[in-house]
């Protein structure tokens, strides 16, 4: 197991090739049918290189989250999960878990984009250390906008959420 969740119920392990089909299942519970990933976009992040991928189980998988590491960067491609499992933390510890793996391998910033109306995201990065970088107009379509969120100094990153948690 790669981090302990907050659900004693869920357990977040590095997801395999044959995970394919639990994360379709997870894109299609997750998005709408016009913003969901295709199954070979998922193969992609699963076989891509610099790629940290990890699933959160409980019975049957319920989360699950790709980011791709470039030297001391790395980008939060996407985080699904199951929607009938949302406000149970689930997300959040993805983020967590994912972030302490990339951390061990030397990435000191995260970045990501997220959908502008999609406040419960935006709030669960905030609460993590993500800062608004940006936005991007029309990114997700015509009228879809996103906001482009940094999570700077990575490497201190535990402590300072620590803190803030603390106030």
């Amino acid at each position: 197991m790669i981090h302990p969740s907050r659900n004693p119920e869920i357990s977040i392990l590095p997801a395999r090739r044959d995970d394919l089909e639990a994360i379709m299942l997870l894109e299609r519970s997750g998005f709408p049918a016009a913003e969901q990933w295709s199954e070979r976009s998922w193969r992609g992040e699963l076989l891509g290189e610099g790629r940290t991928i990890l699933i959160a189980r409980a019975q049957h998988p319920v989360g699950v989250i790709s980011i791709k590491t470039v030297a001391e960067l790395a980008d939060l491609h996407r985080l699904v999960v199951e929607s009938r499992c949302r406000r149970r933390g689930i997300g959040t510890d993805l983020v967590r878990a994912t972030l302490e793996v990339v951390r061990q391998l030397g990435v000191r910033e995260v970045i990501l984009d997220v959908a502008y109306h999609n406040e419960p995201a935006i709030a669960l990065y905030q609460q993590l250390g993500f800062e608004q970088l940006s936005a991007r107009q029309n990114y997700y379509g015509p009228g879809q906008h996103a906001l482009i969120l940094k999570l700077y100094e990575l490497q201190t990153w535990p402590d300072r959420i620590a803190i803030t948690e603390e106030r």
